[in-house]
C-alpha cells in the first residue's frame, strides 16, 4: 500500500516481515528539499517503490492516487476539469497540487487545473513521493494540499531496456518503453516514452436509463502520450519531460445537450538544467534553470451544446531560475534559496466581444525562502520554513510552516505541522474573454483577483503494536480564504474572491503482515466541513466529496506470482443545495474492487512479466452528483467507469 506502510519486497519477490522502524527509514527529498527519513517527517508522507509499482501492476500515476488514503479520485469530465478530478481533505485539488519530476515542476505554470495524472507512466519511475499539507513555504504557489514527486531512473539504474505492451476491452492499446545506458563513469542517459489509446465507455449499453435513447453517440475515446529524456554528466543533469492528453469533456451532459465531439487536449512540457556542487562535506549548492509550458490545442472545445466547436487555443509558459544553498551536518540541516520566474500567458478567446480587450499577459515572480531541520535530541526533531513571493500582479505573499516529530518511546511517534499556502489566480480567470457577455453561466474576467489562501494543520501518531503491524492515526483541519468562485451579479457572472471553506476530519491506517507471503492494509478517512461559495447564503456542507471513505489492499505472494485485491468504498457524498433532485441532501456511494495478478520469470539476464488486471471487478454501476445543477436535473447522474480488463506483457533486459 501507499502510506507509511509501503510494502517492501525481498530478492525472491516475497513479502518481508519488516518493522515500522525499518520501514519509515525510507528516504524522501520532496518534503523539505533535503533528504529526510519518514520517521522524522512532520507531515503525512507516502513513498511508493519501484518494486511495489511493478508487483501491483500500476501503469500510471493515477493508479497510485486512487489507492492513496486521503485522495478521492472521480471522473466528472465536466468542462475544463477534463475527466479526472482529485479531492484531498474535501477540497478540489487539481490546481492545488505541486507536481514534480525529479524535483522539477511539470504542470500548467499559470494556475490552470492539472488534468494529466492518467497520462504519466511509471515504467521509468524509481520512486513516487507524496506529501500532504501546505508546502508553499518551500515550493511557492499551488503547493496547497499536496506535493507529488516522481523520482525517475537514470541510465545507470536501467543499463538496458524495458518494454510493456497492454491491451484490453473498450479498444485499449498501450505501450510503454524505457531505455538507459551508462556510457562511462561520468555520463549516463535514459529515455522513456508511452502511448495510450482507449475507446472508453459504451454509455448506451452500460447506462441505458440515461443514454439509451441518445440520438448522438458520445465519443469518449481518450489518447495520451509521454516522453522523458534525462542525461547526467558528473554533477550536471539535463532533462526534458512532455505529456499530451486528449479527452472528451462532455460526460456530464445528457444527450439532449450533447452536440459535436467536445474535447480537451492540453500539452504540458518542461526542460531543465540542474547543477549540483559539493563545496565541502557539509555545504552544497544547487543551480536550476527550467522552462515550463502548457498549450491547449485549437481543436479543443468547451462543454457541449452550450458552446460547441469553438476555437479555444491557449498558451502559458514560465522561465524559472533558482539557486539553493544547503548546510547538512548531522542534527542541523539548513537550506535557503532564491527563485525568479518570468511568466507569459495568452488566454483563450472563444467569443469575439468588442467591449473586452484581448490580453497578452507577462508577469514576474521573485521569491526567497529558508528552512531549518533541527534534531533537538535523538528523539525530537523540529522543522521550520518560510518563503516570501513578490508577484508583479499582486501584493507580496508570506507563507510559513512549522512541524515536529517526537519519538516518545521506541514504538510510538508523534508528529504534527501547521502552515499556510497560496494559489495564484489563473490568468484565465483574470483576463480571458471567451465568455458570452450576457449569460451568467459564463465567468467574466476580473483583473483585481487576489491569491487564494489556505491554512492546513495536522496532528498524528505512528505506532507498532506488535511485530508485523503498524498503525497511523491523524487529524486534520484546513481553512480556506479568498477562494475564487463564480459570483452572479445582476445579469453577469464574475470571478471573485468570494468563497471560504473549512474542512476537518481524521484518518486511520493500519498494515499487518500475517505471514512472509501475505499482508493487508486498510485506511479509513472521515471528512467533514462547510463552505460558502458566494458569501451570500452562509456556510453549507461541503459538496461532491464522500464523508466516509475506506480503502483496503490485500497482497499475497506465491512462487513467481503476486496477487492483489484492492477495495475503495465511499459514502455520504455531499450535494449542492441548488441541486434540483437532491437539494443538498447527501447520497450514498458504493464499493469498487480492483484486482491484479502479476507473474515474473527471470531467464538468464532477461525478466519476462505478465499482469492481468481488472478495474471495477464486479462491474458496479454508480454515479457521482456534481457541484450544482442548473439544467433541469440533467447533471445529477454522472456515470463512472464500468469494468475494465487489461493484459500487460513486459520484457526487461
Amino acid at each position: 500500500m501507499t502510506a507509511f506502510f509501503s510494502t517492501c519486497f525481498a530478492a525472491d519477490d516475497k513479502f518481508t516481515d519488516i518493522s515500522l522502524e525499518e520501514l519509515v527509514n525510507v528516504k524522501t527529498t520532496s518534503i523539505t528539499k533535503m533528504p529526510m527519513s519518514l520517521n522524522k517527517s512532520p507531515i503525512t508522507a507516502y513513498v511508493i517503490s519501484q518494486d511495489e509499482i511493478s508487483h501491483k501492476g500500476y501503469r500510471f500515476l493515477i493508479d497510485i492516487l486512487k489507492n492513496t488514503p486521503e485522495f478521492y479520485v472521480t471522473n466528472l469530465a465536466q468542462t475544463e476539469k477534463a475527466v479526472t478530478e482529485i479531492y484531498i481533505h474535501g477540497i478540489f485539488a487539481n490546481n492545488k497540487i505541486t507536481l514534480l519530476v525529479d524535483g522539477n515542476k511539470i504542470k500548467a505554470p499559470t494556475g490552470e487545473p492539472t488534468t494529466f495524472y492518467n497520462a504519466m507512466p511509471l515504467i521509468g519511475v524509481k520512486q513516487v513521493e507524496i506529501s500532504l499539507g501546505a508546502s508553499s513555504s518551500i515550493y511557492g504557489a499551488d503547493a496547497m494540499l499536496a506535493t507529488i514527486n516522481l523520482v525517475t531512473t537514470t541510465g545507470d539504474d536501467l543499463e538496458g531496456f524495458k518494454v510493456k505492451a497492454t491491451g484490453g476491452n473498450a479498444g485499449t492499446e498501450e505501450v510503454q518503453v524505457a531505455a538507459g545506458k551508462k556510457i562511462n563513469e561520468d555520463i549516463n542517459v535514459s529515455l522513456t516514452g508511452s502511448f495510450h489509446h482507449s475507446g472508453q465507455e459504451n454509455l448506451r449499453k452500460n447506462y441505458p436509463e440515461i443514454y439509451g435513447n441518445a440520438v448522438v453517440d458520445l465519443n469518449l475515446a481518450e489518447q495520451n502520450s509521454n516522453l522523458h529524456f534525462k542525461a547526467n554528466y558528473k554533477d550536471l543533469t539535463v532533462s526534458y519531460y512532455r505529456t499530451q492528453t486528449k479527452n472528451n469533456n462532455a460526460l456530464s451532459f445528457t444527450p439532449k445537450q450533447y452536440s459535436g465531439v467536445p474535447i480537451w487536449e492540453p500539452t504540458n512540457q518542461t526542460a531543465n538544467i540542474t547543477y549540483n556542487l559539493d563545496i565541502d562535506p557539509f555545504w552544497q549548492s544547487k543551480s536550476s534553470l527550467s522552462y515550463e509550458s502548457t498549450e491547449l490545442s485549437k481543436d479543443s472545445s468547451y462543454r457541449t451544446g452550450l458552446a460547441p466547436n469553438q476555437d479555444m487555443t491557449w498558451f502559458g509558459e514560465a522561465l524559472r531560475f533558482s539557486e539553493t544553498m544547503a548546510y547538512l551536518k548531522g542534527d542541523v540541516n539548513w537550506l535557503s534559496g532564491i527563485e525568479f520566474s518570468a511568466m507569459n500567458s495568452l488566454p483563450r478567446n472563444q467569443y469575439d466581444v468588442p467591449t473586452l480587450p484581448k490580453y497578452h499577459l507577462k508577469y514576474q515572480n521573485y521569491a526567497v525562502y529558508t528552512q531549518l531541520n533541527y534534531d533537538v535530541t535523538e528523539t525530537l526533531a523540529l522543522n521550520g520554513s518560510l518563503r516570501m513571493d513578490a508577484d508583479s500582479r499582486y501584493a507580496p505573499v508570506l507563507n510559513p510552516r512549522f512541524g515536529f516529530s517526537w519519538q516518545a518511546i521506541k514504538k510510538l511517534r508523534f508528529f504534527g505541522s501547521v502552515g499556510t499556502s497560496y494559489l495564484a489566480p489563473a490568468p484565465s480567470s483574470m483576463y480571458e474573454t471567451w465568455n458570452m457577455p450576457s449569460d451568467p453561466a459564463y465567468g467574466r474576467p476580473n483583473l483585481n483577483l487576489r491569491p487564494e489562501k489556505t491554512m492546513t494543520s495536522e496532528l498524528g501518531i505512528n505506532t507498532e503494536l506488535f511485530k508485523g503491524n503498524s498503525l497511523k492515526m491523524s487529524g486534520f483541519f484546513t481553512d480556506g480564504k479568498d477562494l475564487i468562485r463564480l459570483t452572479n451579479i445582476g445579469n453577469l457572472g464574475y470571478w471573485d474572491n468570494t468563497a471560504t471553506s473549512q474542512t476537518y476530519g481524521l484518518q486511520i491506517a493500519e498494515r499487518h503482515a500475517f505471514t512472509h507471503d501475505l499482508s493487508a492494509d486498510v485506511s479509513y478517512t472521515l471528512t467533514k466541513g462547510q463552505q460558502d461559495a458566494e458569501k451570500l447564503n452562509g456556510m453549507v456542507t461541503i459538496t461532491n466529496v464522500p464523508e466516509h471513505m475506506i480503502k483496503s489492499n490485500l497482497m499475497y505472494a506465491w512462487d513467481k506470482f503476486t496477487f492483489r485485491l484492492t477495495e475503495r468504498w465511499f459514502d455520504h457524498i455531499g450535494t449542492h443545495e441548488s441541486n434540483k433532485i437532491y437539494k443538498g441532501n447527501p447520497i450514498h456511494g458504493t464499493a469498487i474492487f480492483d484486482s491484479n495478478v502479476h507473474y515474473a520469470q527471470l531467464i538468464w539476464e532477461t525478466e519476462f512479466s505478465v499482469d492481468l488486471g481488472v478495474n471495477n471487478l464486479f462491474d458496479t454501476k454508480y454515479y457521482v452528483v456534481p457541484l450544482y445543477d442548473n439544467f433541469g436535473g440533467s447533471l445529477s447522474a454522472q456515470p463512472q467507469e464500468t469494468r475494465r480488463v487489461y493484459l500487460t506483457v513486459g520484457l526487461s533486459y
